[in-house]
């Protein structure tokens, strides 16, 4: 029940995004020029914005898998070190009896 009705909002959002990105091309057709160490390009201002948004996400995602992948190294040493007192606990507990 629930993964079609997911499935279902999914593709009608896609399709939202997809009008809504034909509808911003239309409206910034006209062409910007984009200077850059190497020279200069016209571009469509749409296609300058959405990259500049493409480079954005990509850049975000990279410090954000980075900082991810951090966290996890530090839950990792963490749980070691949980584990070590957990068996000195036992090991001092067996000891005692």
């Amino acid at each position: 029940m629930f993964k079609s009705a997911s499935r279902l909002f999914a593709i009608l959002f896609f399709f939202i995004v997809l009008i809504l990105g034909i509808s911003f091309s239309s409206l910034n057709s006209h062409t910007v020029d984009v200077n850059y160490y190497l020279g200069t390009v016209n571009l469509p201002l749409s296609l300058v914005v959405i990259s500049a948004f493409a480079i954005g996400v990509i850049c975000a995602f990279i410090v954000g898998l980075t900082t991810f992948w951090g966290l996890r190294w530090k839950v990792g040493r963490l749980q070691r070190d949980v584990n070590h007192r957990e068996q000195e606990i036992q090991a001092l507990k067996d000891h005692a009896a």
